[in-house]
């Protein structure tokens, strides 16, 4: 009878891929890659890493916007944690996102900004796991529409 493994909560999954960013760049897992390989390989890791954090944020909010793309869901972090957090991971995100590209006229992401990375992925997961939704959402401005929020009411279209 074969037996079954329990898949590994989120939060599991995000210390995994730090503990595996982190092993790439201690490890150097023999002569198979090479350093900035390795640095691209963390970066990746540490990418994955915040996807799952930012759905995991979102999850609780409404069960599908995690399949939603990742660009989308990074829109809707702004309405569910905050526009300075969404911020950081936005900023964040592409520097991930530029770290783990190979391109043959520029140097890949050094050692210590990928530890920094894993620093900062680190800390947006435990924010993004603690955020709260925001109340309501953000009401384009106008005197009308402030107008109709104070009184409660929807305003027109028009």
């Amino acid at each position: 009878m074969p037996t079954t493994t329990p898949i590994p909560s989120t939060a599991d999954r995000i210390t995994r891929l730090l503990v595996t960013a982190d092993s790439l760049l201690t490890n150097p897992l023999g002569a198979q890659l090479t350093t900035a390989g390795r640095h691209r390989g963390a970066a990746y890791a540490l990418r994955i890493a915040l996807e799952l954090a930012i759905a995991a944020a979102l999850k609780p909010r409404n069960a599908k916007l995690p399949e939603l793309n990742m660009r989308a869901q990074r829109l809707c972090l702004r309405h569910y944690a905050g526009h300075d957090l969404a911020y950081r991971v936005d900023a964040l995100y592409a520097q991930l996102c530029r770290g783990c590209k190979y391109h043959h006229d520029e140097l890949g992401p050094s050692e210590a900004q990928v530890r920094d990375w894993g620093e900062e992925v680190a800390a947006l997961s435990r924010e993004l796991a603690g955020s709260v939704a925001v109340p309501s959402f953000p009401a384009q401005a106008g005197p009308d529409r402030t107008a109709a929020a104070d009184a409660g009411v929807q305003p027109s279209a028009g």
